[in-house]
């Protein structure tokens, strides 16, 4: 099932994030990066700025994907090891997608993203850059 979390689930999503990161993302992150990352997720205010949505195994939290409007913009999309490659995260994204009205959309994505973005239509905007500690390569796709 997927489906817009509530507020309240933020902090599942934030730990889900955080792991699934720490087992996958790894070699993205500097010490700093980690910090740096861990001081977004853990942060109440910027988190609320999100919507999040959620993809379930039963009622077990097994992905999340996080956007600001505003800025067109994934911030977060993770989804647990074992998952990978089962269609989880194309079905996260495209539920999202319906629900936003979007003209274009940018993700700053991991190494290990990279190839899952390419599938789901990203084209890289430049090449991989170093921001407080994080690797990541800017993307877009237009809608």
């Amino acid at each position: 099932m997927i489906r817009k979390l509530t507020k309240d689930e933020y902090r599942n999503a934030a730990d889900l994030s955080y792991q699934v990161c720490m087992e996958s993302g790894i070699n993205d992150f500097t010490q700093e990066g980690i910090e740096t990352f861990k001081s977004f997720i853990y942060n109440i205010s910027l988190m609320n700025e999100l919507d999040l949505y959620g993809a379930f195994d039963n009622n077990l939290l097994i992905g999340v994907v996080g956007i600001n409007r505003k800025r067109q913009h994934i911030s977060l999309f993770f989804i647990q090891q074992e998952y990978h490659r089962q269609g989880i995260g194309k079905s996260l994204f495209y539920y999202m997608m319906n629900d936003c009205n979007f003209t274009k959309i940018s993700v700053n994505s991991s190494t290990y993203g990279e190839l899952f973005y390419k599938s789901l239509g990203f084209k890289k905007v430049s090449e991989k850059e170093l921001n407080k500690g994080i690797t990541s390569i800017p993307m877009i796709k237009n809608i």
